[in-house]
């Protein structure tokens, strides 16, 4: 392909691997476009993207930009009246999300995560960067902070999935200008904090301790009120599940798999609130696992780690742990394109120190399996993960 001559405007050069990677990102999602292809429609080389943004994730989120979050124009504008936050916050919400360019990536990258962990994990650091690092600088670290941090934004990316991504009526459909100020009005609740507290906590406890517990999600393979889940719900064992045990019918696949799935969310949540206890995130702190449990002198190549956690925004975790003292990074010595990571001092003792509480962490989640039961358990899903990675059974 015939380059554009500009080979002396950088910037040139740079804006139009940012419209070329919008444009495609947009049309075939994060995990569908590579540097090349970015590269060739823009009209440069795949080395001159790198040099501008170092990764694809940095290009992508170079390309989404900064005006899904809350913005230093957004605060600006507020002062410091959070009724008035909550009205600017929700009128430049919708009017970033009403005015969004076909080309704008973000609505691929939403749905991308939903089925693509890297891609969930870098919807997740983007949102952090630009919604909840303003929301806690704004509204200070505590517990309470917290509360009211995520339920604003739950109601944003609730409102952004209902109305722009999936289109679900009637959010699709009902105009700006009067969504606008019930939005502003859900907003301003979740902003109040322990100003609007009170009422609420009169409310729910006046319900009953058993009228108050959490319950799990439906699997996929069932719907709402169907026998499965009224026999959950009244604490019978479900029907599957009798039959199983009578030697009947045994659970469908898809259910079995919706058990899986829930449980590795529910794993990795508890894992991520333990481990974030130490000031890391559970992402993090997995890059810092994979070079603890290679043993002395803790240090294997970027390209090892990356086989080990994944390498959905690896760079960015490597950043902060390098920037908080607990990992270098090393030049190969024969080939100084190959760098190794080497955990220092103070990571092998944050490590050592994580690794012994998720380790009984864990041991407490097992502990009501039988040490019999432990060991069918491995061996069944030893038999299903090969099964994985053959992609499926013989034919």
């Amino acid at each position: 392909m015939q380059r554009r001559g500009r080979s002396h405007d950088p910037e040139g050069h740079r804006q139009a691997v940012l419209k070329a990677a919008r444009t495609l990102f947009a049309a075939h999602g994060y995990t569908g476009v590579g540097i090349r292809a970015i590269a060739s429609a823009a009209g440069v080389t795949p080395g001159l993207v790198m040099a501008y943004f170092g990764t694809k994730d940095g290009l992508f989120r170079e390309a989404v930009g900064r005006g899904a979050g809350v913005t230093a124009q957004v605060l600006e504008e507020a002062g410091d009246d959070p009724a008035r936050l909550s009205a600017v916050l929700a009128r430049a919400y919708l009017d970033r999300w009403d005015r969004l360019p076909a080309q704008d990536p973000w609505p691929a990258l939403i749905r991308s995560a939903v089925s693509h962990a890297p891609s969930a994990e870098l919807l997740r650091t983007v949102l952090e960067e630009q919604v909840g690092a303003p929301l806690t600088r704004l509204l200070g670290s505590s517990a309470e902070a917290d509360v009211r941090a995520a339920m604003v934004r739950s109601i944003l990316f609730g409102v952004i999935m209902e109305r722009y991504v999936f289109a679900h009526e009637p959010a699709a459909s009902v105009p700006s200008r009067d969504l606008g100020p019930a939005l502003a009005d859900a907003l301003a609740t979740a902003l109040a904090g322990s100003r609007g507290r009170a009422a609420a906590e009169e409310v729910f406890e006046t319900h009953a301790p058993d009228e108050m517990r959490v319950t799990r999600q439906v699997p996929p393979a069932q719907e709402a009120g169907s026998p499965a889940e009224e026999a959950a719900g009244s604490g019978e064992a479900p029907a599957a599940e009798e039959a199983s045990r009578s030697g009947g019918a045994p659970p469908s696949p898809t259910h079995l798999f919706a058990l899986l799935s829930e449980c590795s969310v529910r794993h990795r949540t508890l894992l991520g609130r333990t481990v974030r206890e130490y000031g890391i995130s559970l992402p993090a702190f997995e890059v810092l696992a994979a070079l603890h449990e290679s043993g002395e002198p803790y240090r294997r190549t970027t390209g090892e780690v990356a086989d080990s956690v994944g390498a959905g925004v690896l760079t960015q975790h490597i950043d902060r742990l390098e920037g908080a003292g607990l990992l270098r990074r090393e030049r190969d010595a024969r080939d100084r394109r190959i760098v190794h990571l080497r955990l220092t001092a103070a990571g092998v003792e944050l490590a050592d120190r994580v690794t012994a509480v998720r380790s009984a962490l864990e041991g407490e989640l097992l502990a009501g399996l039988h040490p019999s039961d432990r060991h069918q358990l491995t061996e069944l899903l030893g038999a299903l993960g090969r099964t994985l990675e053959t992609g499926g059974p013989e034919r």
